[in-house]
């Protein structure tokens, strides 16, 4: 087992939290609250906050201080342009490795998931929407494809779920995965990739429109807090 250093311990840790949505858009790291929580000097936390800063995951303003990064509409598009042809293609190859097992699996899968929806935890639905996705990936015999489309999912992972108090969504989304699995059941390679483009292509439009939403929600709170 490969030995790992305060730095890359603290990084890894922070990055997890950040990628999970456990610190808010803004949120300001402080250096020395962060060395009292590792139990460390303020060197390893400093060098971890470095990495962060590559990923852009975080912002180091002079005078300001280390805050969690935001994404910009921009940062939405160009990550989903992404996965919507990555995703596709992971589909397609996944096509004539899928067997009956896994077939069996994403059935499950998607029975749980109306169940869900029928019991409104939206929680435990965008769960088991990200678990049918990966067993289809999982299968396309591609591994710096599945590790692209991970990385590029984790970064949208971090804004607020779309399927919350979003019935209409849901709803959708329910329909596209009976789609997809059909196409699977079917091995038609194009029909299953063509039916995940359409799909991940709605969740990008989908996930700009809540982006629009906060920015108006804080608007609204500028206003509020103003008195205008």
């Amino acid at each position: 087992m490969k030995y790992k250093t305060k730095k890359e311990l603290i990084y890894q840790q922070l990055r997890e939290e950040i990628l999970s949505g456990q610190y808010d858009f803004r949120e300001k790291l402080v250096i020395s609250r962060l060395a009292k929580r590792f139990e460390c000097s303020e060197i390893p936390v400093r060098e971890a906050m470095n990495l962060l800063e590559s990923d852009g995951l975080i912002e180091i303003k002079p005078h300001v201080g280390a805050m969690v990064s935001t994404l910009s509409a921009k940062d939405i598009q160009e990550i989903f342009e992404l996965r919507v042809e990555l995703e596709g293609l992971a589909t397609r190859f996944a096509v004539d490795q899928l067997t009956e097992d896994h077939l069996d699996d994403l059935r499950r899968i998607l029975n749980e998931s109306i169940k869900a929806y029928k019991e409104k935890n939206h929680v435990h639905f965008a769960e088991l929407n990200f678990e049918f996705h990966m067993k289809i990936y999982a299968v396309c015999d591609n591994k710096l494809l599945i590790k692209m489309i991970k990385d590029l999912w984790s970064h949208t992972k971090r804004y607020p779920s779309i399927f919350r108090e979003n019935d209409t969504h849901i709803q959708q989304s329910i329909k596209e995965h009976e789609e997809i699995l059909a196409a699977l059941e079917k091995r038609d390679s194009m029909l299953a990739e063509n039916s995940m483009i359409k799909h991940k292509a709605r969740a990008g439009k989908e996930t700009l429109r809540v982006k629009q939403w906060e920015f108006y929600n804080r608007l609204n709170s500028l206003i509020s807090n103003q008195g205008v």
